[in-house]
């Protein structure tokens, strides 16, 4: 069953490579994480942007999350960082990604299956400056609510640093607040230090904040060390089982992530080794 599960998808990639004209070029080092490869990619992008689920699941962790910001506004004790007794002092925040988090990114994940690629960073670039990502379900709502409560919101994310202004004009235009007196846009290679590890710039929100709640679409949004095996991930979140959905909100992602690349692993790979890794990854039953 297995072997020929994969004579089939490896057969479709065939056909789907003969009828492309445009090649699939690899990743871009610093440019956004690629989109899965071979005929899940479809689904998964389907999903995304079609599913009642997908937008109930959505709705759904906003509002938990602003359920536990309230619980935590009133409990100075609470941080989602694991800070100590003087964070009691501190001004409120919360850390939330970009991408698949607030702003949705489905009509570029669109053009990458129109186009028959991975990843271009021509086009990821072409679609950043347009600044036309619509705001996640639940997103806006609760981005304001927490402002509404004296909550700084800071955007901790890996688009680049010249990817900035069109990021800000972007959640601007889709009712995201941003503060007046700071930045709260914290991007990749902002600093030299700024690396796709996000830990950096959460523990430079929290020298100066209480953080009450981190929301992502990655492991990576949470921990440091989320780049490693399938197996080592799911330790990972066990080990932090208290933290989800009381101060770690996570929201799914089938398109892209950190998950991808504990299953086929980094490096410059076909797309048909892609596929066999995936493949190899799939369980069933004999």
């Amino acid at each position: 069953m297995v072997a020929a599960r994969r004579f089939v998808a490896l057969s479709l990639l065939v056909v789907l490579a003969a009828c492309r004209s445009a090649g699939s070029p690899s990743p871009v080092p610093g440019a956004a994480p690629p989109a899965p490869s071979g005929p899940t990619g479809l689904d998964a992008a389907l999903w995304a942007q079609t599913a009642a689920e997908a937008r109930a699941i959505s709705l759904a962790v906003f509002a938990g999350a602003r359920r536990e910001l309230e619980a935590a506004l009133a409990d100075p004790s609470r941080t989602a960082l694991g800070q100590g007794p003087e964070a009691a002092a501190l001004p409120p925040a919360v850390i939330a990604d970009v991408d698949e988090t607030l702003l949705d990114n489905g009509r570029f994940q669109g053009r990458l299956i129109d186009d028959g690629i991975r990843f271009d960073a021509t086009l990821w670039t072409e679609w950043v400056e347009r600044a036309e990502a619509d705001a996640m379900p639940g997103a806006v709502e609760f981005a304001r609510f927490a402002a509404a409560q004296g909550v700084t919101f800071f955007y901790v994310t890996n688009r680049d640093a010249h990817h900035e202004a069109p990021t800000r004009a972007n959640l601007e235009r889709a009712g995201f607040p941003l503060a007046a007196d700071r930045d709260t846009v914290l991007t990749r290679g902002e600093r030299p230090e700024w690396r796709s590890d996000k830990t950096g710039r959460r523990d430079e929100v929290a020298r100066s904040y209480r953080v009450l709640l981190l929301l992502g679409d990655d492991l990576n949004d949470f921990v440091a060390g989320a780049r490693v095996g399938v197996e080592a991930r799911r330790g990972l979140v066990d080990a932090l089982a208290g933290r989800w959905g009381r101060d770690w909100f996570m929201l799914p992602n089938a398109m892209y992530g950190s998950w991808e690349g504990a299953i086929v692993g980094s490096g410059e790979l076909a797309p048909g080794e892609i596929l066999r890794r995936k493949l190899d990854a799939v369980r069933g039953f004999p």
